[in-house]
Parts: C-alpha cells; structure tokens; sequence
C-alpha cells in the first residue's frame, strides 16, 4: 500500500492506495483540529509516505551561472539559495542546459515553497510519529510526464485542482521553467479564470522573451468532456497562441489510472503520476527525509538477512544430499569391512590355545631374529657390487661366488661373506699403466660402499716379486681376482 499526501491552500488529505487499486481519502483541514485529527490516522501506521504540494507561495527563478563541477558547484548553488530563498528550506535548483556560445554558462531554475509555516506544521506531526517521508513534490515537479507525446517546444500546461485552483505551468522543451497558481473565487469558474489569466500569463512570458519572439506557445489545458465544449466555444487560437485540449478519462487510461473523472479536477491523476512516475528532485533535505534513509536501510537489511537465510538453507540442503551421497558409498565399504572383520574372529577362533610363557615366545622371535643375521639374502650383499660396477664399464665380470666365513666377520658378531670376483679390465694391453689406475679406482670405490677388498690376481704384478714372463698371457688380456669382505652391520 503506497500512501500520498496532498496539500493545497484550504485542505490537507491523505490519499492510501489499497492493494485492489482503489484509493482512500482522508480530508483534514489546515487548522490545529484538522492536524489533530491527521496525527491520530499515524498512530497505526509506519508506511512511507510521499507529500505533493500545491500551494501559491512558490517561486520560480530563472539565471544563468558559470560552469562549475564538484564543491565549488555546491558552493555557488548555496550562496544562490542564500540569495533568493535564505528564510525557507524547502527549495532545490534544477539544470535546464549549457549555453553552446560565449562562456558556455549553466542555465539553471531556482525553486522554493517560500512559505514554510505553511508546511512545517504537517512535517513536524511526521516527524514526531517517526513516519518515513520519501520527498516533498510540487504539481509543476511532476507535470512534465503529462506532456509525453507532445511535440511543441513551448508549451503552457493548465491543470484545475478543485481545492488548490488554477495552475499555469510553462515548459521549454519538457522543462519546467515558470508556474503560478491561481485561485478560483466561489463566484467564478474555470472556465472564466483560463479566458482571463492565459493572455495575462502570455504577456508575462513575452516580458521573459518565452517563448521568442515568432514563435507559438502552445497551451494544452487538461479538462473533462464537459468543460471542452465551453471552452472551445469561449477561446479563440491566435498567431502566436494555439489551444489544446487533453480529455482528462482518456489521458488516465493512457497512464493506466483507474479513477473516473466526472469534472475537470486533475488532482486524482497529479497524485497518480507521483504514485507511479516519482521524479528524482524534490524540496526535502536531509532532516525532512531521515527516517525514510532508515526505512530503507532496514529494508535493504532485511533483503540481505533474507538472502543470506535462503544461501544458508541452499547449502544446508547441498550439504545433506552431499552426506545421504557419502553414507551411500560407504554402505558397501562398510559391509565389506563386517565381512573382514566376521572372517578375522572366525580364524582366530579356530587357534589353538596354547601354554607357552610370553618370555618364551620372545625369546624365540629375538632368536629367529638373529639367525636371520647370519644367512642374508643375496640381494643385500650384492647390491652395493652392482651400484659400483654401473660406474665403471670397463670392468666385466668372468665368475662370481662367496661362502660364509667366520675368521673374516670381527668386528661384526655375525659371519662375514667372503667374495671371489673374476674380471676382466678391458683394452688393458693398449696402456698397462692406465689400467691398472682404474683397476685401482674400481677397487677404492668398493671400499667406500663398505666392503673390504684386496687383490688376489692383478693383470700385471709390478711388485719386486713379479716376473717379466706374466706380462704375456693373463696380463694380455686383463684378468684379475678380487677377494671382497661383506660383513653384516653391527
């Protein structure tokens, strides 16, 4: 439900619009009664409210200002303000255009409600029930929707409001620039009022050069059927003044407005077009609107607690369809581990029980450790042989065999591995010197995986006990015998 407040210079009404579209009014009248009875209707409400004004006491004033941007911007609107409209504080500026010409000034409409006792007493019964209003509207604020579809540049728009009066309002090219109100004596009528204030509104815009001179300004007068045949009878076009007329039932169907208009008061649609086409600007500052920020702020926080409340069930949800997938896939898992588990009781049911001491079982397992010690397996005496003789290529392997031997096992208390390796040193007959290096080096880089070596046979015994004769023979083709020591670690 949307509620919208209108004030004009006798009554104060609150219009709610309902959910089915209707709408209910409240009429309240301008005194401390009428206010009494206002602040009674907010007590069970908290809705924001939206107030549209259509009072005399505004003014209009057109000027043209240096381009600024940023605070020295604000700074000149401020000292405007302060020039034009110090004593009231429902007022704004609107930018018009930028001259193409010259310094390319900013042209900008200064507007106020320069009466402000008229309004304050309504804001402050607002105020006191902490009653969220959105902004203070003026009718020429939210006249210039009603001219989509017009063409002309210069139009003057003529609404009756039955407890306001007559409003003249001039646009240039669908900009506000100028309006006035004028109220309708009990003796007079509408259609009298149009006859006599359009040419006089019409020599004051020319006083202004609106519109320039040779061109037409057009004057659109919103009215129901009724009052267009007596105003069409009663006013003449001339050169320079053209009249138009809007059918009030048919421009509320364009805008979707379901109120039937038995006579030409345009209000109904005014506060209709403030409902559903709210402009931006509006005479409200900071203070007036306050607790609007804070109803907003609250929904918006709401929105977020919500969305947040929707993510948590989301993945409160993801995660429980995760866990249903998980205990799935572990149903079979499980059973086979009930299975193991049936079959492991089942194998160590069928032990015997047996009467051997604890001490003794192990002792035997320390024993068998042992023995293992003193018969190791081939790989683990071999290994390091291996490793070395990748490093050298030019030592091949003519018969390899070992026996255990305790008289070579100290300082290790388990029976060393005695090693015979048969080899030869290829390309020894080319050097004899050189070979019998790498021989050497061979025999070092056993040493350094642990082994203990010395040579049985070399090629070439260079001794002062070898002989002149063995260079012929074995030594010709590199053959030697290694003995190489394995002992089991400590």
């Amino acid at each position: 439900m949307r509620t919208l407040l209108f004030l004009s210079a006798e009554t104060f009404q609150n219009h709610a619009w309902q959910r089915d579209g209707s709408v209910l009014v409240h009429e309240f009248s301008n005194d401390a009664d009428g206010r009494e009875q206002f602040a009674s209707l907010l007590e069970a409400r908290r809705n924001p409210v939206w107030l549209l004004v259509d009072i005399i006491e505004e003014d209009f004033h057109l000027e043209s200002v240096p381009h600024l941007i940023g605070p020295s911007r604000r700074a000149l609107l401020q000292r405007k303000f302060e020039q034009y409209y110090r004593n009231t504080p429902f007022r704004q500026a609107t930018l018009l255009k930028r001259q193409s010409e010259g310094r390319r000034d900013d042209d900008y409409l200064f507007s106020a409600l320069t009466n402000p006792q008229r309004i304050s007493p309504w804001l402050d019964i607002l105020h006191a029930h902490q009653i969220p209003l959105a902004g203070i509207y003026s009718v020429p604020n939210i006249s210039a929707s009603l001219l989509k579809g017009i063409e002309s540049e210069h139009v003057l728009l003529l609404t009756w409001e039955k407890r306001a009066g007559l409003r003249q309002t001039y646009f240039h090219k669908k900009r506000l620039h100028f309006s006035r109100l004028i109220p309708i004596n009990d003796g007079g009528t509408l259609v009298d009022a149009i006859a006599t204030e359009t040419p006089r509104t019409q020599q004051y815009l020319k006083s202004l050069s609106l519109p320039p001179a040779g061109e037409v300004l057009d004057v659109y007068i919103l009215c129901q059927e009724g009052d267009r045949t007596q105003l069409q009878a009663r006013l003449q076009d001339e050169r320079d003044l053209n009249y138009h007329y809007l059918d009030l039932n048919e421009l509320a169907r364009r805008n979707k407005c379901k109120h039937d208009f038995v006579d030409s008061d345009s209000t109904p649609l005014l506060l209709d077009q403030l409902a559903h086409k709210t402009p931006s600007a509006h005479y409200g500052n900071a203070q007036h609107t306050h607790y609007y920020l804070l109803w907003q702020l609250r929904r918006i926080i709401y929105i977020l607690a919500a969305a947040i409340a929707l993510g948590g069930l989301l993945w409160s949800a993801l995660a429980y369809w995760k866990g249903e997938q998980y205990l799935r896939e572990a149903r079979p898992v499980q059973q086979q581990t009930e299975q193991v588990r049936a079959q492991t009781q089942g194998i160590q049911r069928q032990f015997s029980n047996t009467s051997v001491p604890a001490a003794d079982m192990k002792a035997a397992v320390l024993l068998a450790r042992a023995l293992n010690q003193y018969s190791p397996v081939p790989q683990k005496i071999l290994f390091e042989l291996s490793a070395v003789m990748d490093d050298f290529p030019r030592i091949s392997v003519s018969k390899l065999a070992w026996q255990a031997s305790a008289a070579d096992a100290p300082p290790s208390p388990y029976p060393a591995q005695v090693i015979t390796f048969d080899g030869v040193v290829s390309g020894f007959g080319a050097s004899h010197r050189r070979a019998l290096a790498y021989l050497d080096r061979f025999q070092q880089a056993l040493i350094q995986h642990g082994y203990a070596v010395s040579a049985t046979t070399l090629p070439l015994d260079v001794t002062s006990k070898g002989s002149i004769s063995q260079a012929s023979g074995e030594a010709t083709q590199g053959q030697f015998t290694l003995k190489i020591i394995w002992r089991q670690p400590s």
